[in-house]
This record gives structure tokens, C-alpha cells and sequence, in this order.
């Protein structure tokens, strides 16, 4: 009897050691790594680190727009008011966006400043090793400056008959020179001269040629002085086509600015 009671009390004894020594170790805590400490080999568990990344370009792109947004609203805005207003104050104003929209803007001669200081837009383009029209080729100052051979050719209507160029009869088969280097504007149809391609120059204006049976040409081509633009192929021995030049957004006889045979 004595025996159990002496083994029991050993037991309580030990009880109460083993709770004294953990009270005094305290509690175990694990480790448990954060977002930067997880590995990155386990994309199953740690997706959102990825859609994290791509969700913080989107927040930002989606502000830019916003603002881009609310900045051409803006503008929208107060060229409404300002085109409704009748106040003398905002004349000027008016008068200067008219003007703007008018005029047109001078690709050719940005597209050379350009590419002078900075090179070709796309001179990262490959290689193809296959022929270039001499229209397709970056223009030189020199090049651009330069009067390209007179136009031959016979005028059958002149500039006081019609207010805006000149149509010349020219043999069958010959082809339309560009009379200064510029950038091409127009390829394709003209309400008033069928077939017809611009070109914008470097130093200011335009040139037309219409009546054409074949255009050589692209649109955006940068061309030189006596670059062919395109082809007179009519019959019975001659062609005609029409030649306009422009300056300052209004057709100009081009007797003035060029000599014709």
C-alpha cells in the first residue's frame, strides 16, 4: 500500500517538473518566411508574386490614359467655348486655331530635319538586298535642293483657262520627272486630274502632276530632282498631262516658278 502511494506521489512530482520546465522555456514559435523569403521554384503556391508584377504597369498605364483623357476633354472644351464666344478677346485665338487647321503641315521639311540630325526611322529594317526605287532612298541636302530638268512639253491650257495648272501634250510613253525633291503626298486618284500624284518639298509647296497613266511611286517616297514619278502612255502619238504647283496652301502659275518649253 505504501509502495503505490510512494509511486504515485513520484508521478504528481514529475507532472509538475515537466509543466515547471516548459513555463520557463516558453512557447515555440515556427519560422514562417515572408513574400520576399519564398522561393520562386514553386509557381503553384506563389502565383500572386507574378501577378503583382504585372498588375503594377497596368495601374500605371490606366492613370496615363485617364489623364490623357481628361487633358483632350479639356481641350475639346474650351475650343467649344471659344468658338461660341463672340468676346473680342478671344479673337486672336480663334483666328490662330482657323489658321491651323488650314494650313497644312510641312511633313516633307520635318521628315528631312529628321532625318538629318537622327537618320532614317527605319534604318533598323533588315536588309532585303533587292533594288529601291531612287524615290524610296533618303534624300540628301544637296540632292533636295537642286532643280531638277526643265519639263518638256507643249502647254495646251494654261493657268488663266483653269486657276490651277498648266496641261502640257508630251510624246506617248514619257515619263514625268519630279521637278524638285520632296516627299510624296498623293498617289491615286484627283477630281480633277484623274490619276495624279503631290509632292510636298523640303523648302516649301507643292507640286501635281496629273492626266497619268501609270503611277512609279509610293506614298511617303522621298524623291529627288528629275525622279520619275510616273508615265504618260495615251496613243496616236501624244500624251497629255497636267502640271499645278502650290505655295502657301494656293495654286500659283507654274510659268512663274518653272521653266516649260
Amino acid at each position: 500500500m505504501d509502495r503505490n502511494i510512494q509511486k504515485v506521489r513520484r508521478q504528481v512530482q514529475q507532472k509538475r517538473r515537466r509543466r515547471a520546465a516548459s513555463n520557463e522555456r516558453g512557447p515555440a514559435y515556427g519560422y514562417y518566411p515572408s513574400h520576399s523569403d519564398t522561393p520562386y521554384h514553386e509557381p503553384e503556391f506563389y502565383v500572386w508574386q507574378k501577378q503583382e508584377k504585372q498588375q503594377e504597369p497596368r495601374r500605371k498605364q490606366r492613370g496615363v490614359w485617364v489623364l490623357q483623357s481628361f487633358l483632350a476633354a479639356m481641350v475639346f472644351l474650351l475650343t467649344g467655348i471659344l468658338f461660341q464666344s463672340a468676346h473680342p478677346a478671344f479673337q486672336g485665338a480663334k483666328q490662330f486655331v482657323e489658321s491651323s487647321f488650314q494650313e497644312e503641315f510641312p511633313f516633307a521639311s520635318v521628315t528631312a530635319w529628321y532625318e538629318e540630325r537622327f537618320g532614317s526611322p527605319v534604318a533598323f529594317l533588315p536588309d532585303t538586298g533587292e533594288e529601291t526605287n531612287t524615290a524610296s532612298s533618303d534624300p540628301s541636302p544637296k540632292e533636295t535642293n537642286q532643280a531638277a530638268v526643265p519639263v518638256s512639253g507643249t502647254v495646251t491650257e494654261s493657268f488663266s483657262e483653269n486657276g490651277k495648272g498648266l496641261v502640257l501634250e508630251t510624246g506617248s510613253g514619257s515619263e514625268i520627272e519630279a521637278v524638285n525633291g520632296g516627299l510624296v503626298i498623293h498617289t491615286g486618284p484627283h477630281e480633277d486630274w484623274d490619276l495624279a500624284v503631290g509632292v510636298q518639298h523640303y523648302e516649301g509647296g507643292e507640286s501635281w502632276y496629273g492626266l497619268l497613266d501609270k503611277v512609279d511611286v509610293k506614298l511617303y517616297d522621298h524623291v529627288a530632282g528629275g525622279d520619275v514619278l510616273g508615265k504618260v502612255e495615251a496613243g496616236e502619238g501624244s500624251g497629255r498631262y497636267a502640271l499645278a504647283v502650290k505655295q502657301d496652301g494656293r495654286y500659283v502659275d507654274p510659268m512663274d516658278v518653272i521653266a516649260v518649253d
